[in-house]
């Protein structure tokens, strides 16, 4: 039986993003990095695992979703759209990919994904339906997904994970993704008029997108001018729509917009933040040693020495004198067995006031005590050990 189908055309030409390239570059990097670090720790390459795992049952979870409860387009289900993925793949030179409709709970969204070997487009329904008959904003949202497929932005997803964590850059490189698969959207679209229909009606739905002022919205990129605005942007992993529509119809626009002043902005603000930073590392670098040492919380740590040094003591009087009957009577004469027995290790002394700890003997038992935080034997801070502990 003779095939039907009409061939592969040749690919648009359609230049990439300018960043795009070199910001997969980056990323790929920081993964390869990452990716050792996580081999020579062994232990890490195990919580990749489990994240890999995660991440895969979560995509099946999805997938199963998508197949068993959307429309799978095809020559009886929904034909003009299927006719449209197919004619708008040929332009792009590559072969149609699956392509489903699934109801989204008002959701304007689209998106391309892969499931192994398999290609495939997702078209949420009340996208599809808010373009109504402007095919050209329609064939603008398939074309940029297929943009994903065509481009390779879903190859190698796992190996360039790690690199797409790293905060700024992994959303660069989104954001330049997405201004690529702009421009394949609105070249298939046939009138670029219309098909910017597309992205303004992820602005403002479908029935004030459709009235939407383009010119205005472009001018709504000074509002993106602030530092904190720009850093809200350079975290997302979508370019705000106004410098979307501004990227491929830049005649209509702001005079007055500048992309520098906001840039310079936020390189102020994440300069204050990192000597903020700094000079409190610094600052807690220069302050712990004298909380530890002679600050508040030195009393803790030396009432803890103290409790260990009484255990010391008590273990080596013990140990010396088994009879409770023949307790030393003073320090001096624990330090003079303690230098015989254990000659090189010093006596502890009070960390209070530097002298020897205070001893005094009872009959058949004794009691050791520390001057505690004032220095000072006889007040009330002082701390007491009873021996033997009965």
């Amino acid at each position: 039986m003779e095939n039907t189908t009409p061939p592969v055309s040749r690919a648009l030409d359609v230049e990439r993003w300018p960043t795009e390239l070199p910001l997969f570059a980056l990323v790929a990097l920081c993964s390869v990095f990452v990716w050792i670090l996580l081999i020579v720790t062994v232990i890490g390459l195990v919580y990749a695992a489990f994240l890999g795992v995660f991440f895969f049952v979560a995509h099946v979870i999805f997938m199963s979703r998508v197949q068993g409860s959307g429309a799978k387009l095809g020559p009886d289900q929904f034909p003009e759209i299927h006719d449209a993925v197919a004619r708008l793949s040929r332009q792009m030179g590559m072969e149609p990919p699956e392509a489903y409709i699934v109801q989204s709970g008002g959701s304007l969204n689209a998106l391309a994904t892969r499931f192994f070997r398999r290609k495939i487009i997702v078209l949420f329904s009340d996208l599809l339906e808010a373009c109504g008959a402007n095919t050209a904003a329609r064939d603008m949202i398939i074309g940029h997904e297929l943009a994903h497929l065509k481009c390779g932005h879903l190859n190698w997803q796992m190996l360039i994970l790690p690199g797409l964590f790293v905060p700024f850059l992994g959303s660069a490189l989104s954001r330049a993704r997405e201004y690529t698969c702009d421009r394949f959207g609105l070249a298939v679209a046939g009138d670029p008029g219309s098909g910017l229909r597309g992205l303004s009606i992820l602005a403002a739905g479908p029935v004030y997108g459709a009235r939407m002022n383009m010119e205005a919205f472009t001018r709504q990129r000074s509002d993106m001018s602030t530092g904190l605005m720009t850093l809200a942007e350079w975290l997302s992993s979508h370019p705000p729509l106004a410098k979307r529509v501004a990227a491929l119809s830049p005649e209509p626009g702001a005079p007055d917009y500048s992309p520098a002043r906001g840039n310079l902005r936020a390189l102020g603000i994440l300069g204050t933040a990192a000597a903020l930073f700094v000079v409190m590392v610094v600052g807690a670098a220069v302050v712990t040693p004298w909380l530890i040492g002679s600050g508040p919380f030195a009393a803790a740590g030396d009432a803890a020495r103290v409790q260990g040094d009484f255990e010391v003591l008590s273990a080596f009087i013990e140990e010396q004198w088994p009879d409770p009957a023949l307790y030393p009577e003073s320090m001096l004469e624990i330090r003079e067995r303690w230098e015989r027995i254990r000659s090189g290790e010093p006596l502890p002394i009070d960390p209070f006031d530097g002298y020897e700890y205070g001893f005094a003997s009872y009959g058949d038992f004794y009691e050791m005590w520390s001057s505690g935080l004032d220095g000072r034997s006889g007040t009330d801070d002082d701390i007491y050990f009873d021996g033997p502990p009965y």
